[in-house]
């Protein structure tokens, strides 16, 4: 009988309290605030919608990684809390992520501000996005960024695994990137053995592989296999029925385990590593993205039993280096 293949779940974007994406379309790229039916996009996400993604995530045994965005939006920080708003709903957004998810998440930092890159000399914000910011950077002034992002998480608590990049932050200097990676985790972690999102690749063959090894150090890249299905959730969809719920469900698994993505992706040889954000799970207030995640995570257990096996990034580095020698 062959292993169990593993598989992920990878969400983007989360933070205390704000809104990161409805800051992004407003302060940065100037649209609309709009959302499904003209209704406006929320500021703010209530810690409540956190206890009900823990609450999926420990009945369908889901695991993956969960980023937290150490300083959102330049506003403030995880550990003193973001401007504007008590610094409470802050430290305990923290708590329930920490105690609840880290059985079943890695962490990671989506960088510093996922908005504007910041001058670690002045703590003020450059007028550059990060995701601009780093297409022109090196290791050398990348490896204290990253290691800024991590230093926060740990004074936060949080042990952080890997990376996310924000949007696609070091796409055009990927080597210089990785490089930095490493150096960021093993000058705040020690850690040896790390991971980074970057890449979504829309192929089913998708597995991770070993971006970096250098100074004892290996960096594996997890993919996702696909986009964010449930990205229209944000905008086009004012609720969560049933009927919606297991159409949306279908993209990933249907009913009966015999297609979508993640069918498509075990019958190809994949490991299926599927990819949500924050917001499309909170569907401005709807949670409809919630409800499918909740769905599929049902689909998985009923159809797939154990030909998969619900696996963390870190989980997936290691079985990637096997053979690799000493970690």
């Amino acid at each position: 009988m062959s292993s169990p293949v593993p598989i992920a779940f990878l969400v983007d974007d989360p933070t205390p309290v704000l809104h990161l994406y409805r800051h992004h379309i407003v302060d940065i790229s100037r649209k609309t605030t709009l959302a499904a039916g003209g209704v406006p996009l929320a500021e703010t996400i209530p810690n409540a919608f956190l206890g009900r993604f823990c609450d999926v995530v420990e009945a369908r045994g889901i695991k993956g990684k969960f980023s937290i965005v150490p300083e959102p939006q330049g506003r403030g920080d995880v550990v003193r809390g973001i401007e504007g708003h008590d610094p409470a709903l802050t430290r305990e957004w923290m708590r329930i992520a920490t105690a609840r998810l880290g059985p079943f998440m890695d962490f990671c930092p989506e960088m510093l501000t996922h908005s504007w890159a910041v001058d670690l000399a002045t703590g003020k914000l450059l007028p550059e996005t990060e995701h601009d910011w780093s297409q022109h950077q090196t290791r050398a002034t990348l490896a204290p960024y990253i290691a800024r992002a991590l230093a926060i998480l740990k004074e936060a608590g949080v042990d952080a695994t890997g990376v996310t990049s924000p949007w696609m932050f070091g796409e055009d200097v990927e080597p210089e990137y990785t490089a930095a990676i490493a150096a960021a985790q093993r000058l705040v972690h020690g850690r040896m053995l790390s991971w980074y999102f970057l890449h979504i690749k829309d192929d089913p063959m998708t597995k991770p592989w070993v971006a970096y090894r250098d100074e004892g150090s290996i960096l594996v890249s997890v993919a996702t296999c696909s986009d964010d299905l449930l990205w229209d959730t944000i905008w086009k969809h004012a609720g969560a029925d049933a009927a919606l719920v297991s159409s949306l469900a279908d993209g990933f698994l249907t009913a009966d385990g015999r297609a979508g993505l993640i069918r498509r992706v075990l019958d190809a040889g994949g490991w299926p590593v599927f990819l949500a954000h924050w917001q499309t799970l909170w569907s401005n207030g709807h949670e409809t993205g919630l409800a499918v995640l909740d769905e599929v995570g049902k689909r998985i257990h009923g159809t797939l039993g154990g030909a998969v096996e619900w696996t963390t990034c870190l989980e997936m580095a290691r079985r990637t280096t096997e053979g690799f020698g000493p970690r």
